[in-house]
């Protein structure tokens, strides 16, 4: 698997480790083979249901060929998760209007930020 954090790239193995430092820009792809990795987030705050969203939404192919959702259920997922995740580009100022602006209509349109199917009944 490779890793880039804070820009500087590196081949990872069966048993290395490596941590992210919170706020850190980070990204992790692999070519050719699967791969497993044993990731803990702390404090995990929604990042399980972020996850459970995403895989759900690529079982029921309503992701593209990159692993990315549209647009719309983008703006939606960034907006509603900015608490653990945030995206790196475009800038921070241009992300927080467009998602302003998308993810109402997101929700017109039927997209979630959290799916029951995925994730179970929410906790009232």
């Amino acid at each position: 698997m490779t890793v880039r954090i804070a820009g500087e790239e590196r081949i990872v193995s069966a048993g290395d480790k490596f941590d992210v430092p919170a706020g850190t820009p980070h990204e992790m792809w692999t070519t050719g083979e699967p791969a497993r990795a044993l990731w803990q987030v702390r404090p995990a705050l929604r990042t399980q249901t972020f996850f459970e969203t995403i895989w759900g939404l690529a079982g029921d192919g309503k992701l593209n060929s990159k692993g990315a959702p549209g647009i719309l259920q983008g703006a939606l997922l960034a907006q509603e998760y900015s608490d653990v995740f945030r995206l790196t580009k475009p800038p921070r100022p241009v992300q927080k209007v467009a998602f302003a602006l998308l993810a109402p209509i997101a929700r017109l349109r039927g997209h979630r930020g959290r799916y029951d199917r995925y994730s179970g009944p929410q906790a009232r």
